[in-house]
């Protein structure tokens, strides 16, 4: 019963860091549409306190929406 407890618990985590990661990405995209100069990787990377490679990545990845 606690492992399917933790089961699900860790379930629901990774549901709702997929919804952080899918909001923070669409994020980047927006701000890159609309003002590339101004946000640019470093940019973005020092706003949202991740690394330049990972902006990178999102941007250069296929967006789902």
């Amino acid at each position: 019963a606690r492992a399917k407890e933790l089961h699900a618990k860790a379930a629901e985590a990774d549901r709702i860091a997929e919804q952080y990661r899918a909001e923070r990405d669409r994020l980047i995209h927006q701000l890159r549409d609309e003002d590339p100069q101004r946000w640019s990787y470093g940019a973005l990377a020092a706003a949202l306190g991740c690394s330049r490679e990972l902006i990178a990545l999102i941007v250069k990845r296929k967006r789902t929406t």
